[in-house]
């Protein structure tokens, strides 16, 4: 996690906002260049 105090480690609350969200983005790099990947389920 680059910015510490923006890091989730609640369970309780991602359990949360994985039931809440219909459309999740999962930020990551290859290589330095970072890439959202759009994720739905």
């Amino acid at each position: 996690m680059r910015k510490k105090d923006k890091e989730i480690t609640d369970f309780s609350k991602i359990e949360k906002i994985i039931r809440t969200a219909a459309i999740y983005r999962l930020g990551m790099s290859d290589d330095g260049m970072p890439y959202i990947v759009p994720l739905n389920f």
